[in-house]
């Protein structure tokens, strides 16, 4: 039952590196990020800023994930940075605990909004916050280097 609450082409935008989706709390909108970090917000989504409007000049964000409540969302580059927007608050990233990736695949929120977890190539995964850390493939002596996304329990 997923709506239809536009596009990017539908606005007249031409993008062609969109790589992250988030939903809304109640499934009626949706935001879309581009690896530069321009997010583009779709029905009831609300706008609460990017990384090309303050600034910020990058081009490898990797994903995204909306703060429950649809108050905000992070952007997630593929060295591990996060950056925060609206009332997704800020809880560390891979460079500022001093870890060196260059292959983050993705974000996913902690179901209290009071962090996340970060996920890589290999299967590595990084909390913060609240997000406990409940282990990673490299932990268990699993060899991949082809993840490409994370899920969270609720």
């Amino acid at each position: 039952d997923a709506a239809y609450e536009g596009s990017l082409p539908a606005a007249g935008v031409h993008v062609s590196d969109v790589v992250g989706m988030a939903a809304t709390p109640d499934g009626k909108g949706y935001w879309l990020v581009a690896s530069d970090g321009g997010v583009f917000a779709f029905g009831d989504a609300a706008y609460h800023g990017s990384l090309p409007a303050d600034g910020v000049h990058v081009a490898d964000v990797v994903g995204m994930a909306a703060a429950p409540g649809g108050t905000g969302y992070w952007l997630v580059g593929a060295d591990g940075g996060v950056f925060a927007f609206g009332g997704a608050g800020y809880f560390g990233s891979a460079p500022g605990a001093g870890a060196h990736v260059a292959d983050v695949r993705a974000i996913v929120a902690a179901s209290s909004g009071d962090g996340y977890w970060l996920a890589g190539a290999d299967g590595g995964i990084f909390a913060f916050g609240a997000a406990g850390y409940e282990g990673s493939l490299p932990g268990i002596g699993v060899h991949v280097s082809d993840v490409v996304g994370l899920a969270g329990m609720p």
